[in-house]
């Protein structure tokens, strides 16, 4: 079927969705104006989310949400994120595009096969002008893992952190793939093109402002034959020098049996306002009894206590139940989620969450750090 805009498609099958609730209905739409971005996207392809009131769906009963049968307010779910980020790890990017700069706190590998693909989530306003055509400028995009140094104010008590604007640890070279605006920010896929080392000798993890580890850039292969060394073997390197918090994320199946998975790939975008970003492989148990948009998850930071609960739920998706006490109890920090945004990237399925609660557990905080991954090893 064709319309003359896109809205027009949209409005069509969203009436379609609601005169007929038990049917669901999925969809793709390529737009043919002149323009670059969803109002009118030239070239590229723009999908949205309709569902049947049938797939919206509860969340689940140990949500902590409080305030009002809405959940938390816009300000509460950014106030939510800087709680998360205060009991986890944080990375420091520097992304460029068009001859512009900005920050980054997130940046992730999403799937490796066929073509190398990352993700990363900023202010949809930074992206406005790009195009999803490989030749094109507007298409390239270059992200830079910085490299954090102490401070050498001599006014500073604390080990305060500085990004060194003439050191990177590594670099990855970007042709954008895709693009979806959700809830005030844009969710970036992106297919590496090239990857380089920077200077900086060490890459650190990061735990409130100070260095929790530091490990010396490992490569696989010296740096005279990086650009030779087949891409997808560089990407797996790139991503290895990236310290990531380890999490488990649990749900609760359609059939009512409690699930988990080990993630590395939890983010928490300041841009986000308020949301968090995972992703999950099509061929894992977990995913199989994901539900959709409306559904619950809970997300728990987990802390140097559970390298051993990280390990089992690699392989294993039931989760048992003192392992669940275990993971409530003794975690860095829980989240409480409803599922707003999902799409799926080759062998992977990418979830945006919204926070409802976020709960720190009581417990003796002496020693207690995040459980890192790094240079394919838990840092404990």
């Amino acid at each position: 079927m064709t319309f003359d805009r896109l809205p027009q498609a949209v409005a069509f099958l969203q009436q379609l969705v609601d005169s007929h609730p038990d049917t669901v209905y999925g969809y793709c739409a390529m737009d043919r104006a002149e323009a670059t971005w969803p109002d009118a996207p030239a070239k590229s392809l723009y999908s949205a989310n309709i569902f049947s009131p049938a797939l919206r769906s509860e969340p689940n009963s140990t949500s902590t949400s409080s305030g009002d049968e809405k959940g938390l307010s816009a300000a509460e779910r950014q106030q939510a994120v800087g709680d998360i980020g205060h009991h986890t790890v944080t990375n420091y990017y520097r992304c460029t595009f068009d001859g512009a700069e900005i920050e980054l706190d997130n940046f992730r590998g999403c799937s490796m096969q066929p073509e190398q693909v990352v993700l990363f989530v900023t202010d949809d306003e930074f992206f406005k002008r790009a195009s999803l055509v490989a030749e094109d400028p507007l298409n390239q995009v270059r992200v830079e893992l910085l490299a954090p140094r102490p401070s050498t104010s001599s006014s500073s008590s604390s080990s305060s952190l500085m990004l060194d604007e003439r050191k990177t640890g590594v670099t990855a070279d970007l042709s954008l793939k895709n693009i979806s605006v959700v809830g005030g920010c844009a969710v970036v896929q992106a297919v590496v093109t090239a990857v380089s080392l920077g200077e900086a000798e060490f890459v650190q993890a990061i735990y409130r402002d100070t260095y929790l580890a530091k490990r010396a850039v490992a490569l696989d292969v010296p740096r005279s034959k990086l650009p030779f060394y087949p891409l997808d073997k560089q990407t797996k390197t790139l991503l290895r020098q990236m310290p990531s918090a380890m999490w488990v994320v649990s749900t609760s199946a359609a059939h009512g049996e409690d699930l988990a998975m080990t993630a590395t790939s939890v983010t928490v975008p300041a841009a986000a306002r308020g949301m968090i970003c995972f992703n999950v492989g099509h061929s894992s148990a977990f995913y199989a009894g994901l539900g959709g948009v409306g559904a619950g998850v809970r997300l728990f930071a987990l802390s140097t206590r559970q390298k051993d609960i990280a390990e089992r739920y690699v392989t294993r998706a039931a989760l048992g139940k003192e392992d669940r006490t275990r993971v409530e109890e003794e975690c860095m920090v829980a989240a409480s989620c409803t599922i707003e945004h999902t799409e799926d990237v080759q062998d992977h399925h990418i979830v945006l969450t919204k926070i409802d609660g976020v709960k720190v557990p009581e417990k003796d905080e002496e020693g207690l750090m995040p459980l890192v991954w790094q240079h394919g090893k838990l840092m404990t």
